[in-house]
């Protein structure tokens, strides 16, 4: 059946199915606590709107996206510790947030997965873990204080105080003209400031630091958004002023770790008299 022919109506009760007489279902009933859902749970629709959770799942509106409903929670670590969760839904750089929801699917009259007729609550107060897949290349240091391990907790909790740092990991560059604010906090409105206020990280090496008197070419790449320089560019070093010897290699290249084949920093230094 068309989606055109399977219509949701909502209201003030929640979801109505209106299906043909004629048409025939293997459904997934939701059995679960519906105060909970209530409390804690919506779900997005065929159009992408936050609507309340059905009591079934149809084999027409066979998925339904399961997230919290209110901005301060996330899944409890108990939720996230299931083998069937996928975290990397949970966890994915969305813009300026996360996805941070459960797709729930209904196929052959079961739910995958079960979340909704075996568990009885799903969100804690307090931040999803913050993503670092290749979206983000973030390297991410939490105060101890933050994170908890107990089941109904949320994986980082709200804290005013205690700030979350974030670096560009190995094999990654601040981008250019991109943000460089390095610090988020768990809030009641989730990380403050957003996902996408916070460092810019790319694949490519960084900028090379001036040292006294060294000289590098070519200059680093100013492209917006670009890494400073490109796997395999190479760069030649020369002491500008008469007298000093570059005592770190003359030509470095940008490998394809995304390091400099000479991590040392360029030095020049006076020669022997």
């Amino acid at each position: 059946m068309s989606i055109a022919r399977f219509l949701a109506i909502a209201t003030f009760a929640g979801l109505v199915w209106v299906v043909p007489a004629d048409e025939k279902f293997i459904n997934c009933d939701i059995l679960t606590n519906r105060n909970n859902i209530d409390t804690e749970l919506g779900y997005i629709d065929l159009a992408g709107e936050v609507a309340t959770i059905p009591e079934e799942l149809t084999e027409e509106m066979s998925m339904i996206h399961v997230r919290c409903k209110k901005d301060s929670q996330t899944f409890t670590n108990k939720i996230r510790l299931l083998s069937y969760i996928d975290e990397s839904i949970i966890d994915t750089k969305n813009g300026s947030a996360q996805n941070n929801f459960i797709a729930v699917t209904c196929s052959g009259g079961s739910l995958s997965p079960s979340i909704l007729t075996s568990q009885t609550t799903w969100c804690g107060t307090g931040c999803p873990l913050l993503p670092t897949d290749p979206s983000t290349n973030w390297k991410v240091i939490y105060p101890l204080p933050l994170l908890s391990t107990q089941e109904t907790d949320a994986p980082v909790l709200q804290n005013a105080e205690l700030a979350i740092s974030l670096t560009c990991r190995t094999g990654s560059a601040k981008a250019n003209e991109g943000t460089s604010v390095t610090l988020t906090k768990c809030s009641d409105s989730g990380y403050t400031p957003d996902l996408g206020q916070l460092i810019s990280c790319v694949h490519g090496c960084t900028d090379l630091p001036a040292i006294g008197n060294v000289s590098a070419a070519p200059s680093p790449s100013t492209v917006t958004g670009a890494a400073p320089y490109n796997i395999g560019d190479i760069v030649v070093m020369k002491c500008e002023k008469s007298g000093y010897n570059l005592l770190t290699s003359a030509q470095i290249t940008c490998l394809s770790t995304q390091r400099w084949s000479d991590p040392r920093v360029p030095l020049c230094l006076p020669l022997s008299a």
